[in-house]
């Protein structure tokens, strides 16, 4: 006898051993049974899910001579010849090459002559959404009132396309995917009738690669079962399916969970190099985060279950994660499966997919809190350094700010080896430091007379102490507090630079609070401030312009036209909103700009412009933040007319040295016309 497929040698041939589908099975006995079986039923469900043994069986069942029958006999010749396929009463119809109007009509002629072999004439309609408009609309009245010794079975894998008319003239069942637990006893017990061994993680494999199909599992098992010859392998499944295998995976997602980009990609890229197909892999890696996001929010499943039972280190992987991290990474893989169906370069997209996976960042509460317990036991210990990986972006608004702030903060004081971060435009020491006479330590150190932020600092003759630094035999204490004979002296102030905040004091060693000196309260730099409320007689500036900066509002008039440029590369119809402004006063960390028209005005302070434009400000002025505020050029003029917006003379300065962000050259478009047209015929008019 030839060779028969294993899919074909094992198709059920009873109700039970339909796998998977006991609701559609158990229904049909029952009505069987009660002889209630209908004249028209509809079976939809997935390839490979058992619709069309389920038709046959059903014919069988109810043209069984023992019969009608819960389930056939398979002995009596009319139960021998469905199965072969030898009874003209029982005809299968494959619908994708019979889908015209004359079959249907054809069909419509002859089901009004009974059967001659059997009870009931069976027409087997499979994929029945293949037919033509015109082929549903002839089969409508034979399929409402066909004679009563004819049953239509119609199998279709998208009902969707179906008419209604169709599909209310049918009793309809739906066969689900069989689960993988099911395929893989099913495998097992094939496998023990045929004498091979099989590891279970191969037949794990085998039922995951299946998607949910009883054939497509027994297509694959046969093919493997071809290769490895009595004993099957999971390895021997991998290089046939061309799978990842599941400590890979595990690899992977460590690596990803430990912001560990070199070991991620060098697995990646072992894995290309092997031979492994780009979109294959990031299908297995999505299945694999996703069973991840299953365990941690619904580890009851059976499917998870089943996983962890074969997969040694799976549970310990899911451990490693959080939920709303597992669901970020998901989505940014999910979308570059997207991409990847319109790119050539698969390989980049999946490496730039995998770095951006190690430095996703969770923001769940609970995880945060975790990261800063690590952050504080790393400080405690004296380690420093800085982690692989960026610090938490801004979390949602359930995340308590005070947990934000805590994490920041450890996380900065890691990344300098415990000590706070260097201000912008401050070095430690070289001329701007802490002190003037006495530095940290042995008397010398952060010294030069200038200050710790911005060019502002504590004193113009002294520091931290009054003779003594933080070592050297002295340190805090010693008889010297924070300020001693120190002043905070506006003069060592340059003109070019607002003001900056001293760093408050520490208590000294040995000294209580109440015996320091007591500190002028110092002169805050704005951080971050919130929306000031464009209210009151000014539209808000009283609360704004307290104390302008007339050397900044200088420094922003002679950028101007930078800080416009800076802006239009950022977004164009931001510059575009903010050409009809003009700048007026810098104050308390605001740039306050007055606009003629009250549309320019509100359509700048939106957020999608003024996110924008509030960094350019802040580079501007040499990283102190600033952001921008809006008003009405009448409510300015007001404003100065009662004497609040007065602003005194700048001293006189050198002339402030251009951002680094604006002094990269010369613009663009004046770099291309003396190219095109030559220097000598280019001259530029400010």
């Amino acid at each position: 006898m030839a060779y028969v497929a294993l899919y074909r040698e094992w198709r059920p041939q009873l109700f039970r051993d339909i796998v998977g589908q006991e609701h559609v099975t158990r229904t049909l006995q029952n009505a069987i049974r009660q002889g209630r079986f209908a004249h028209a039923y509809l079976f939809n469900g997935p390839r490979g899910t058992g619709k069309t043994s389920a038709a046959k069986i059903l014919a069988k069942a109810i043209n069984c001579e023992q019969g009608p029958a819960e389930e056939p006999c398979n002995e009596c010749p009319a139960c021998i010849g469905i199965t072969k396929g030898a009874i003209m009463d029982v005809l299968e119809i494959d619908a994708a090459s019979n889908r015209g109007v004359d079959e249907i009509r054809d069909l419509r002629d002859k089901v009004k002559f009974a059967p001659t072999e059997v009870r009931h004439k069976v027409y087997i309609v499979d994929e029945v959404h293949m037919l033509t408009t015109e082929a549903f609309n002839a089969l409508l009245k034979t399929l409402e009132e066909p004679p009563p010794h004819v049953m239509f079975i119609l199998a279709t894998t998208e009902p969707h396309k179906l008419p209604a008319t169709i599909i209310s003239r049918c009793q309809r069942f739906d066969f689900r995917r069989i689960m993988g637990r099911q395929i893989v006893d099913r495998m097992r017990y094939i496998a023990e009738q045929k004498d091979v061994q099989v590891e279970e993680e191969a037949l794990w494999l085998v039922a995951r690669a299946a998607e949910g199909g009883m054939r497509d599992a027994l297509s694959i098992f046969d093919q493997v079962i071809s290769f490895g010859g009595d004993a099957v392998r999971a390895e021997d499944i991998i290089a046939m399916i061309g799978a990842v295998s599941s400590d890979t995976l595990a690899d992977i997602a460590r690596g990803v969970a430990e912001r560990n980009p070199q070991v991620v990609l060098g697995q990646v890229g072992q894995l290309i190099d092997g031979g492994k197909e780009v979109g294959q892999l990031l299908h297995d890696l999505v299945v694999y985060f996703r069973d991840l996001l299953m365990k941690k929010t619904v580890p009851h499943l059976e499917e998870i279950q089943d996983r962890a039972n074969y997969d040694r280190v799976f549970v310990e992987v899911a451990e490693l994660f959080e939920v709303g991290r597992l669901i970020e990474m998901i989505e940014q893989m999910t979308q570059v499966q997207n991409e990847l169906k319109w790119q050539s370069q698969g390989r980049l997209l999946l490496e730039m997919l995998m770095v951006r996976l190690c430095k996703t960042s969770s923001h769940d509460v609970a995880d945060l809190v975790r990261r800063i317990d690590e952050l504080e036991a790393q400080l405690a210990n004296g380690g420093g350094g800085s982690p692989f990986g960026t610090p938490a972006a801004p979390a949602a608004a359930a995340v308590p700010p005070d947990i934000l702030r805590r994490l920041a903060e450890l996380e900065q004081k890691a990344t300098f080896g415990g000590s706070p971060a260097p201000q912008a435009g401050a070095p430690a020491a070289g001329g701007a430091g802490h002190a003037g006479g006495a530095g940290h330590a042995g008397g010398a150190g952060h010294a030069g007379g200038a200050g710790h932020a911005g060019g502002a600092g504590h004193a113009g003759g002294a520091g931290h102490a009054g003779g003594a630094g933080h070592a050297g035999g002295a340190g805090h204490a010693g008889g010297a507090g924070h300020a001693g004979a120190a002043t905070y002296a506006a003069s060592a102030v340059p003109a070019a630079t607002p003001t900056a905040t001293p760093v408050a004091a520490a208590p000294a060693a040995g000294q209580t609070p109440a015996a320091m000196p007591a500190t002028p309260p110092p002169t805050a730099v704005p951080q971050a401030k919130p929306m000031v409320a464009m209210g009151g007689q000014f539209g808000g500036l009283e609360k704004v312009v307290t104390a302008p900066d007339a050397a900044a509002l200088e420094r922003v008039q002679q950028f101007w036209p930078k800080v416009l440029d800076e802006v239009k590369k950022a977004k164009i119809t931001a510059q575009a909103w903010l050409l009809a402004g003009t700048p007026v006063a810098v104050s308390n960390g605001y740039v306050v700009i007055a606009f003629k028209s009250p549309i320019h005005k509100e359509t700048i302070m939106k957020p999608i412009h003024k996110d924008i434009i509030d960094p350019v400000f802040t580079q501007l002025m040499q990283g102190t933040p600033h952001q921008l505020f809006a008003t009405m050029e009448a409510e300015w003029d007001r404003f100065k007319a009662q004497g609040l917006g007065h602003v005194d003379a700048a001293p006189e300065a050198e002339p402030a040295e251009e951002p680094l962000l604006f002094a990269q050259g010369q613009d663009e478009l004046v770099e291309k016309a003396e190219a095109l047209f030559g220097p000598e015929h280019v001259k530029v008019v400010e």
